[in-house]
């Protein structure tokens, strides 16, 4: 009884929180000047309430994801063989476009614009990549109380770029337009395939390279 409690709460507040943050999200992006993302200051009412509400949306989802582990029945094992592979990949890649963004720029700095790397191939590749590893945690917990937080986190950063565009342009002005002409919101699937085309012929190259030239008698 004790643990059905605390999951409850915990999948309350993380429902509260992650409902609140996309209701937020909604008002900045359809009626401006309101914007709690992103946010105009460090310190300000809605950097705090951004981040507590982002960031403990995100606890809560994983805290109900153990809580309530397995508890559908519905998935085998097997579940870890697609939900694993996505969580590491989709998180892996989150951690990694920190590199390319730079800090000040993941905290809503104007630092430049970022088009190099991961920023390649999707003008937000650590939401997109984000979202891939909610799905794969979704999948993974095998829990019914983990698929509606997945969603909402989901939907927060599928927001969070939209409402970011505005401010981006406002920033950069003609070359970030110049940008999005370029390069897909979320994943530009031809792009990457390109890209790991490219790669697969310089790994065939290298091994031409060392293989044993056949000596003639």
């Amino acid at each position: 009884m004790t643990d059905f409690a605390v999951t409850s709460f915990v999948f309350a507040a993380g429902l509260i929180a992650g409902t609140t943050l996309d209701l937020l999200l909604l008002r900045t992006y359809y009626a401006p000047p309101f914007r709690i993302w992103p946010t105009p200051e460090p310190g300000s009412w809605q950097s705090l309430t951004f981040w507590g509400l982002f960031r403990g949306g995100m606890v809560l989802t994983f805290a109900v994801a153990l809580l309530d582990w397995n508890s559908a029945g519905l998935l085998a094992a097997s579940r870890y063989l697609i939900g694993l592979p996505l969580f590491l990949v989709g998180f892996g890649i989150t951690v990694c476009g920190y590199f390319n963004l730079g800090l000040g720029n993941t905290y809503c700095g104007a630092e430049g614009l970022v088009s190099h790397g991961l920023y390649r191939y999707s003008r937000n590749p650590q939401y997109a990549s984000s979202i891939v590893g909610l799905i794969g945690l979704a999948i993974c917990a095998n829990s019914w109380l983990t698929l509606p937080l997945a969603a909402l986190m989901s939907g927060a950063y599928v927001l969070m770029a939209l409402v970011e565009e505005a401010w981006l342009e406002r920033h950069y002005g003609a070359s970030y337009r110049d940008y999005c002409a370029q390069t897909a919101r979320f994943i530009d699937l031809g792009a990457l395939a390109n890209a790991a085309e490219r790669s697969f012929a310089a790994i065939e190259k290298r091994l031409e390279r060392k293989k044993p030239s056949r000596q003639t008698s």
